[in-house]
C-alpha cells in the first residue's frame, strides 16, 4: 500500500486500531505497511494508544541552540516554506519544518488552524519523534526515511486523530537526514495532492542545500533527456579530486543507486567516459555518454571554480534566493538599485508593503548586489510576542544593557545585512534598546564591549510605519533612525500587466515540458484574480499547477481554487452611459473616476481596482495640482 494513497476508509482504520489494542496484531490489508511498522515500534517503546502523551517543550536556550545548529536548513527552506505556506493558508492547513530529530523549527500557514495545532503541541520547540508522539507523519518519516501520510486514526495517540499529515524527509547532499517538511490539516479535509506539493518543495530545499555546499566544486549535470539539463529534474554529482562527495536524489534515481553506493566512488566507476570527454561538451544539450551499467545519458561538467576549502557556504544560497520570485517591475528594480547604493553608504532602508509583496526577497536581492554580499544575511522576526525572547534573539543573552553579545543576530550580521522583519510589531522595551544602540552607531565606544555595527540595516513592515509613529504606536525617534530611505512595494493587484508577470513567473517555476501547459483560459482566470496574498500566493498557486502538470494532469480552469474561478466569472462593471456622450477625453475620464469613487464610498484603492488603474494615477488625476479633494478614504490601512 503506497504511503501517499489518497483514500483510506476511517472505519477500516478504526477496526485495525481495535484489533491492535486487543492483541497487538497489525492487519496489513487495513493500514499501510509504514503505519503498521510504526504502531509496532511505538508499542515496543511502551506507548499506549489510549493514554495522552506528555510533551516537554525545549527551554528558550535549548531551542535557540537547536535553531542555530539548523540555520542552513532554515535558510534553505525559507522560500519554499513561504510559497507552500500561502497555499496552506488558503486551504486551512499549516506547513511545518523540523530538524533531523523531529523538533519543530518553524511553521507557517493558516492562523486559525495553527491555534488548533498548538493545542496538540504541533508548534516550535516541541519534539515530534515517534518515541514521544507515537505514529505521526514527521516522526514516522524520520524512522522510515521515506515520505509518509498519516490520516486521522492512523496516528498512534487518540489526541492526534483530528489531524491529517503528509511529511517528506529532507536529505543533505551526502545522504544525511537534514530535517522533515510536513503539511498538516484537519482529518476531515482530503489531501489529494499534499504529498506531491511537499515532495516538490523538498526537492527545491535539497537543491539549495546542495548548491550551498558544493557551488565551487566540480560538478556533473546529467539526464537521459537533454531538454531537462539545467532544470530541477537533472541529476547532479559533486566531485573532489575525482571522488564523489555529493549527489542529489535525481542523480541517484538516474544511476539506480543509493547514497551508500557512492561511498569512495570515482568518476570512472560510474561512467564509461573520462571527465575530459564531458568537460569538452559545448552544446547546450551536453555530450552523450553512458553509465557503466549501460544507461545512455546527456550531460556536461562544471569545472571547479576555486578550492573547496575557500568556498563560502552561504553565498550560493543567497544568490538562488535572490533570483527567486517575485518578479519585480521596472520601478521596483530601480528602487532596489537606489536602496543598494544607499545601504552601501550606511543608510538604513525601510521596506513597506502588504503581506506577500516580496519584502524579504527585496532585502535578499539588496544583500546579493551590495558590497556586503560575502557577509551573512540574518533575519529577525520582530513579531515575537515575548519581548524577552526577541531581545535575546536580537542582542544576545547579556541582560538589560545597551550592547550586544556574540550570539545575537546583530553580532552575527556583522559585515553583512540584518533584516528586521515585521518591525512594526517590535515590543516597546526592545524598541528602547534598539534606539540606544543605533544612536551610538558609528561612535567610538569600548570595542571590547560591543562590535562596531558594521552592517547594512533593512527593516520591513506590512504597515505604514510613519503613520504608526505619528499616533504613538511606534517610537518616533526609532522610525527616524530606521527610515533613511523608504521603498514601497506595490501589491500584485496594481501590476498594470499581470498577464505578462504571471507568464514570466510560470517560466521560472515550470520545467521546459510544462511551460506550454499554462493555457490562455487558465491565464485569464489568474489575471482576473485580485491576489490578496500577492506574489507569495501567486508562487504557491503556480507551483501547485506545475506539480499537477508534472504528474500528467490536464490543466484547466477547474483545476484552480473556487475563489479564483468565481472572481473571473463575476460580471465586470458596465460602461457608464455617460462615456458614450461626445465629451473631451479628460472630462470623460474624470467623470468616470468620480463615479467609481462614489460607488466605492470614497475608497481610492477600491475605486482604482474598479477602473483597472493604479491608485496613484487615480489620486493624481482627482486631487493633483489644480484639483480640490473631497472627503475620501485612501484604503491604505492594514
Amino acid at each position: 500500500m503506497a504511503p501517499g494513497r489518497s483514500v483510506r476508509d476511517p472505519h477500516t482504520v478504526l477496526k485495525a486500531r481495535q484489533r491492535f489494542l486487543l492483541d497487538g496484531v497489525v492487519s496489513p490489508r487495513s493500514i499501510p505497511g509504514s503505519i503498521g511498522r510504526s504502531w509496532t515500534r511505538c508499542a515496543a517503546l511502551g506507548l499506549q494508544m489510549d493514554i495522552q502523551p506528555r510533551f516537554e517543550p525545549l527551554s528558550y536556550r535549548e531551542f535557540r541552540d537547536v535553531h542555530a545548529r539548523n540555520d542552513e536548513l532554515v535558510h534553505a527552506a525559507r522560500v519554499e516554506m513561504d510559497a507552500l505556506g500561502e497555499d496552506a493558508r488558503l486551504t486551512g492547513a499549516i506547513v511545518v519544518l523540523t530538524d533531523p530529530a523531529g523538533i519543530v523549527l518553524s511553521r507557517t500557514g493558516n492562523v486559525e488552524f495553527a491555534e488548533l495545532a498548538s493545542r496538540v503541541a504541533l508548534r516550535p520547540g516541541i519534539p515530534w519523534g515517534e518515541e514521544i508522539v507515537g505514529t505521526n507523519a514527521i516522526g514516522t518519516a524520520i524512522a522510515e526515511r521515506q515520505e509518509v501520510r498519516v490520516a486521522g486514526g492512523e496516528h498512534f495517540f487518540d489526541v492526534h486523530r483530528v489531524l491529517t499529515c503528509s511529511a517528506v524527509p529532507i536529505f543533505g547532499p551526502a545522504g544525511e537526514l537534514a530535517g522533515v517538511l510536513d503539511l498538516t490539516n484537519t482529518s476531515d479535509i482530503p489531501q489529494v495532492h499534499a504529498l506531491a506539493l511537499v515532495r516538490r518543495a523538498v526537492e527545491q530545499i535539497e537543491a539549495h542545500l546542495f548548491n550551498a555546499r558544493f557551488r565551487d566544486h566540480e560538478q556533473v549535470q546529467f539526464h537521459c533527456d537533454p531538454a531537462l539539463l539545467g532544470t530541477m529534474h537533472e541529476g547532479r554529482l559533486a566531485f573532489e579530486d575525482d571522488r564523489v562527495v555529493g549527489a542529489n536524489r535525481r542523480a541517484l534515481r538516474l544511476l539506480g543507486l543509493d547514497w551508500p553506493d557512492l561511498d569512495g566512488k570515482c568518476f570512472g566507476d560510474l561512467f564509461d567516459v573520462g571527465r575530459g570527454h564531458v568537460m569538452r561538451a559545448r552544446s547546450p544539450e551536453g555530450t552523450r555518454f553512458a553509465t557503466t551499467q549501460g544507461r545512455n545519458l546527456f550531460g556536461r561538467l562544471q569545472p571547479q571554480r576555486r578550492p573547496p576549502a575557500a568556498a563560502h557556504a552561504g553565498s550560493d544560497r543567497e544568490r538562488l534566493l535572490a533570483q527567486a520570485m517575485p518578479v519585480f517591475d521596472e520601478a521596483t528594480l530601480k528602487g532596489l538599485g537606489r536602496a543598494t547604493r544607499l545601504a552601501d553608504a550606511g543608510l538604513p532602508i525601510l521596506v513597506q508593503g502588504e503581506t506577500g509583496t516580496g519584502k524579504e526577497m527585496f532585502a535578499r536581492r539588496l544583500h546579493a548586489a551590495s558590497r556586503r554580499r560575502e557577509g551573512a544575511f540574518v533575519v529577525v522576526d520582530c513579531s515575537v510576542t515575548d519581548g524577552t525572547a526577541l531581545a535575546g534573539a536580537l542582542f544576545g543573552p547579556i541582560g538589560e544593557g545597551e550592547g550586544v553579545a556574540a550570539e545575537g543576530a546583530i553580532a552575527r550580521a556583522e559585515g553583512g545585512v540584518l533584516l528586521l522583519d515585521e518591525i512594526d510589531a517590535m515590543a516597546p522595551g526592545v524598541q528602547d534598546r534598539l534606539v540606544r544602540l543605533l544612536r551610538h552607531r558609528g561612535t567610538k565606544r569600548d570595542p571590547a564591549a560591543e562590535p562596531s555595527l558594521d552592517l547594512a540595516l533593512v527593516s520591513a513592515t506590512r504597515r505604514r510605519l510613519g503613520d504608526l509613529a505619528s499616533i504613538g504606536a511606534f517610537r518616533q525617534d526609532l522610525f527616524a533612525l530606521l527610515a533613511g530611505y523608504t521603498v514601497d512595494l506595490p501589491p500584485l493587484r496594481d501590476e498594470p500587466d499581470r498577464a505578462a508577470l504571471i507568464g514570466e513567473a510560470w517560466q521560472q517555476i515550470a520545467s521546459p515540458r510544462e511551460i506550454d501547459r499554462l493555457t490562455p483560459e487558465i491565464l485569464a482566470v489568474l489575471t482576473a484574480y485580485h491576489w490578496p496574498g500577492n506574489h507569495r500566493q501567486l508562487v504557491g498557486t503556480l507551483r501547485a499547477l506545475a506539480v499537477l502538470a508534472d504528474a500528467g494532469e490536464v490543466l484547466e480552469p477547474a483545476t484552480l481554487p473556487q475563489e479564483m474561478r468565481e472572481a473571473h466569472a463575476a460580471p465586470r462593471p458596465e460602461t457608464p452611459p455617460w462615456t458614450e456622450e461626445p465629451a473631451a477625453l479628460d472630462k470623460i475620464t474624470l467623470t468616470a473616476m468620480r463615479a467609481a469613487l462614489a460607488a466605492e464610498q470614497g475608497n481610492i484603492s477600491r475605486a482604482a481596482r474598479r477602473l483597472g488603474i493604479h491608485r496613484s494615477t487615480l489620486y493624481r488625476r482627482l486631487f493633483g495640482p489644480g484639483r480640490h479633494p473631497a472627503s475620501h478614504d485612501d484604503g491604505s490601512g492594514d
